[in-house]
């Protein structure tokens, strides 16, 4: 156990201690070995030097943490070795979903939030996601100004006494009621599922429901580090439970949030699994058609063809992004577009934190279905019919990411003409490589940037067409 120690020891480190480094999204690493406390102490030291260089002395920094193993612990850490710098930590008194966390921040005249999380990633991984004072993704640039500031020394525990905090949920919830059509969801008499993946969704969109004639039924709505041995990630492999349940129990619709509450999945009443690539079209269709707003729309590297379309047939602005919401989130801020999204199910929108939000996300599908007096699977239908019908598939590759890399550079000198019987366009880099096949869909290979794993995505007309093109790329990157 650390010995307390005023103003922190600092405690010199191993020579083979690990950089910290931030990907995607934030820093993440397994618990005890790449993610520990003294590496959290060095980047809440980093993220003090920063605020200094910056002139933000003394200002208050919004800490918050999800479920996992030792992330209230991580998040002591990080709000002492603060609070030794003279800053004023205000830390969440319980774990809640990163969303909350950013409202919070931007509502609390914050210089930065950090969340303790590891979204998605698997049970022994942790980590660490920071937050501007408008609560998106901090900026790139900034985030690498603060990982040169990390030091290479532990500055070692602190003992500050740390004031308490009310919980940061309430005023959350009441920002996400207040932008969707609440009154006409909760008279709508709906049956909603929703399975929060032992994770920080939680009960929160029963709770945003409550008083009306609709009603929610919560799965696995308990926070469990181990999460229920499920990877806390909204796949179609995930959420077999929910698919069944749905189709079981006659429910409306199903809808998955992740480990940390920020993306979305959903089913319809059929338990039919729809992916986010489908989910942001109808999304921006509401948005649009429905709602009447007007605005450019984002997708992330491995989105779907048809937000381009359906930017192109509104003569809106069209955006199309490296992977990372933290793309996204710059366009929300600058209010150049109306609504982005991201293929794991991270969709932001205009006129709120410039951040995604998995609970937002599905009480404005609801709204799509009320307003339109149409159940999930025929908006679906009626999206596809404007704007083209897709599967979408994605499977990860074990590699350490200097192979990854090392194989999508091999690609890149000399990509195949046809794979899966599909011929070849166009070849994109933007983020890996993307192997468009005209208008028939595409197949992207990207070494994650928050996992060991290669990532290989493919949006085609048929399934059949999908799962032959994922062979072969498959095999191009184990060969």
């Amino acid at each position: 156990m650390d010995k307390p120690v005023r103003h922190g020891a600092p405690t010199r480190l191993p020579v083979e201690a690990p950089v910290i480094r931030f990907g995607t999204d934030g820093w993440r690493g397994r618990i005890g070995e790449e993610f520990t406390l003294a590496g959290v102490r060095r980047c809440a030291a980093g993220v003090a030097s920063y605020l200094h260089q910056i002139g933000r002395e003394s200002s208050p920094v919004v800490i918050g943490f999800d479920g996992r193993f030792l992330s209230e612990r991580f998040a002591r850490e990080v709000a002492l070795r603060l609070a030794c710098e003279r800053f004023v930590p205000v830390v969440s008194p319980s774990p809640l979903p990163t969303p909350a966390l950013s409202w919070r921040v931007s509502t609390a005249g914050a210089s930065v939030g950090i969340m303790i999380t590891a979204s998605h990633n698997p049970p022994e991984y942790n980590g660490l996601k920071l937050k501007s004072s408008d609560g998106g993704t901090l900026d790139s640039v900034e985030t690498e100004r603060i990982s040169r500031l990390i030091p290479v020394v532990d500055p070692g525990p602190a003992h500050e006494d740390l004031a308490t905090h009310p919980s940061f949920l309430p005023s959350y919830l009441k920002a996400i009621k207040e932008r969707v059509s609440l009154k006409e969801i909760r008279a709508a008499r709906l049956k909603i599922l929703h399975d929060a993946m032992h994770g920080m969704g939680g009960v929160l969109l029963e709770q945003a429901l409550l008083g009306g004639a609709s009603k929610v039924v919560t799965l696995h709505a308990l926070p469990d580090p181990l999460f229920g041995g499920v990877n806390p990630e909204p796949t179609a492999r995930n959420l077999s439970t929910l698919m069944r349940e749905t189709r079981r129990t006659g429910g409306a619709v199903g809808f998955a949030t992740d480990g940390d509450g920020d993306r979305m999945a959903a089913c319809d009443s059929q338990g039919r699994f729809l992916s986010p690539l489908t989910l942001l079209p109808v999304l921006a269709q509401h948005l649009i058609e429905v709602r009447g707003e007007r605005g450019g729309l984002a997708r992330t590297f491995a989105g779907s063809l048809r937000m381009e379309r359906i930017a192109r047939r509104h003569g809106l602005p069209f955006y199309d992004l490296p992977v990372g919401f933290k793309h996204v989130a710059n366009l929300l801020r600058r209010k150049e577009i109306l609504l982005g999204g991201e293929e794991s199910g991270g969709f932001g929108f205009r006129g709120y934190i410039p951040e995604r939000d998995g609970i937002l996300s599905a009480l404005l599908i609801l709204e799509a279905m009320v307003l339109s007096d149409l159940p999930l699977s025929s908006l679906v239908a009626r999206m596809e019919k404007n704007y083209g019908r897709y599967v979408y598939e994605r499977i990860d590759v074990a590699s350490r990411p200097e192979e990854g890399k090392r194989k999508i550079l091999a690609l890149a000198s000399s990509p195949p003409k046809r794979i899966g019987g599909m011929r070849v366009t166009e070849v994109n880099r933007l983020d890996g490589i993307k192997l468009v096949f005209g208008e028939d869909g595409w197949v992207l290979f990207r070494q994650s940037g928050t996992e060991p794993v290669l990532r290989l995505y493919c949006e085609a007309p048929t399934a059949s067409t999908v799962n032959f093109v994922l062979r072969q790329a498959r095999r191009l990157v184990e060969r």
